[in-house]
């Protein structure tokens, strides 16, 4: 039922992920620790689809942890010194230029300050598909506030907005980007935007009846609402919608976080400078999130801080998670970086037991 490498020392971990296929938990998951480029643990289980079981290189949709994950390719970037977080959008964007957007900056984006942080006109499930006609919508869309004045959590709207600010800078989309500079370079199994060609490695997402929403307002999270369907329909899976579609196993996600826990602690410039990280992760304004309602540790870079146990034991660590329950973070503390992906959707905003209990075990041992 489950498979992969486990150090010994860890074998109780292993007891629970394997538990929570027994227990009917789980439908399919993967979930890794990597330290220094190895493995520590890098397990995977049950059942990708209902004839497939899950592989070693089986992805699913990560929903919001992708943030994660093109967040690093921006610091790339400033690494590289062809984006700068304190210049204004309009330097690279030249429709941000009108009086009610020319503020904004890059980390306004980034840490869910810049006000665009909804779409005010009725968005469908295939409009998310259209990326100029996205664009079109936010770059003529009126903020809801004054830049750096409040948090709101971009849900939707942030890998647009900053995927539109990379294809400027560099003339690639961000799933390009990730893969050429990420993907391809570390032999990772993480995409936005999927080639057909791994289409059959997806896993099919299983939820629950989602509960309905009786909102009037159109708000971060309810315009268009989830449709788990659609999120297993091939022209989801090909498309970018860099927010929350992004497409990975717990390794490839475990291995980013392992180098950057890395890179902080030890200075190794693996893939970024310690500079580079001390910008990415200082603490924006201390303040209850407006879309979550409660209050989100944001790094100036988008990384969520002090995540909680969903981040393990130590205050250090960062990262993000997605919906559904899928994330990863690194811990720079212990120089490891940590994943969980499954198929099976926790759709509450609750922390999800199923990976709480594994850290806690995990940072038990250790």
């Amino acid at each position: 039922m489950v498979s992969g490498y486990c150090e010994e020392k860890y074998f109780p971990v292993k007891k629970i992920f394997e538990n929570s296929f027994i227990l009917k938990k789980e439908i399919g998951a993967s979930f890794s620790i990597y330290k220094n480029g190895s493995p520590i643990i890098n397990l995977w289980g049950g059942l990708k689809n209902q004839k497939k079981n899950w592989e070693e290189n089986t992805i699913v949709n990560i929903f919001s942890a992708t943030k994660g994950m093109y967040e690093t390719c921006v610091a790339f970037l400033f690494n590289e010194n062809q984006i700068d977080i304190e210049k204004p959008v309009c330097h690279y964007w030249n429709e941000f230029r009108s009086s009610d957007k020319r503020e904004i900056k890059i980390k306004h984006i980034l840490n869910h300050q810049s006000g665009l942080y909804r779409f005010k006109q009725k968005i469908t499930q295939e409009d998310l598909l259209d990326w100029n006609k996205i664009i079109n919508i936010l770059q003529t869309q009126m903020p809801d506030h004054k830049s750096g004045e409040k948090t709101y959590y971009h849900a939707k709207t942030h890998g647009y907005l900053i995927g539109e600010i990379v294809r400027k800078i560099t003339n690639k989309t961000i799933g390009e980007f990730l893969n050429t500079y990420f993907s391809k370079k570390l032999n990772l199994n993480l995409f936005i935007g999927v080639s057909k060609d791994k289409l059959s490695n997806i896993a099919n997402l299983y939820s629950d009846p989602l509960p309905k929403s009786e909102e009037i307002e159109f708000n971060a999270f309810n315009n268009p609402k989830h449709e788990i369907g659609f999120y297993n329909t091939k022209a989801w899976q090909l498309a970018e919608v860099p927010s929350m579609n992004g497409h990975a196993n717990a390794s490839s996600i475990a291995k980013i976080y392992d180098l950057l826990a890395n890179d902080y602690k030890f200075q190794k410039k693996n893939l970024l400078s310690k500079n580079t990280l001390d910008i990415f992760l200082h603490e924006t304004e201390n303040r209850i999130d407006q879309s979550l309602m409660m209050p989100i540790r944001w790094s100036d870079g988008g990384f969520i801080l002090r995540g909680g146990w969903l981040f393990g034991k130590n205050k250090e660590s960062f990262g993000h998670n997605g919906w559904g329950g899928s994330l990863g973070f690194a811990d720079p503390i212990n120089g490891i970086g940590i994943a969980y992906t499954t198929n099976k959707i926790n759709p509450s905003m609750a922390a999800d037991l199923r990976i709480i209990n594994l850290l806690k075990k995990f940072y038990e041992i250790i």
